[in-house]
């Protein structure tokens, strides 16, 4: 009996250093940044480069290190290496993060009254919304850029107009003025929902910001 907990106590040990050498790939603001683009949709180094405002060579060394222990995984397409999370569940992982986060500390939230002085937030719960959105009595407007959105995605295309970002004020498909706008783009922490619902406010839009990823709004719809 002693050997046996003892040897439980050992994996114990083995288990808990793999998370904590887990945590240690992911305590990194870059990093995180990674994981928040990739749990859109797999990039390639150079698209990451991009949006992370980093280096080629210094977005490819943490995506090698993410690698090693086993996050993300590469795919080659003609030139190009594809990066993707190996596990679809660190999206939820992260979206978790998040969460906890705002709870750790309120001040943590992306308050739009400070930028925009005014509330852009939508106020009810996501079950709710998720009535509305099943009814048609809102719009769900997602402003992520193209490449992170999977377009042919059967429910993504029924509930969900897509307009990219940088293409609201030249859309040539106008939004209806008749019904309230949710804007989602990649959760929480995401600064273009904000931006795009205060800009569509500016164009007389009854439009709030939605802190919920399509992630989330997929499962329950």
């Amino acid at each position: 009996m002693a050997k046996t907990f003892e040897k439980a106590k050992e994996r114990q040990d083995i288990l808990f250093a793999e998370v904590s050498s887990l945590l240690s790939v992911l305590a990194s603001p870059v990093r995180l940044k990674i994981i928040h683009f990739l749990s859109q949709a797999p990039h390639s180094v150079e698209q990451l480069s991009h949006k992370l405002r980093q280096s080629v060579a210094n977005t490819s060394m943490h995506l090698k290190k993410m690698q090693r222990e086993n996050i993300l995984k590469t795919e080659t397409l003609g030139q190009r290496r594809i990066y993707s999370l190996v596990q679809p569940e660190m999206r939820d992982f992260w979206e978790q993060i998040q969460a906890f986060a705002l709870i750790h500390n309120p001040s943590n939230a992306l308050f739009s009254e400070e930028l925009y002085r005014e509330e852009l937030k939508w106020n009810k719960d996501i079950l709710e919304t998720v009535e509305l959105i099943r009814l048609k009595k809102v719009i769900l407007l997602d402003v992520r850029p193209s490449d992170e959105v999977a377009s042919e995605e059967l429910t993504y295309t029924k509930y969900v107009k897509h307009v990219p970002f940088e293409c609201l004020k030249k859309s040539s498909d106008p939004l209806p003025k008749t019904k309230p706008i949710l804007v989602i783009c990649r959760g929480r922490l995401c600064v273009m929902s904000n931006e795009s619902t205060f800009l569509l406010r500016k164009l007389g839009y009854d439009a709030y910001k939605f802190d919920v990823s399509w992630h989330q709004i997929s499962k329950l719809i």
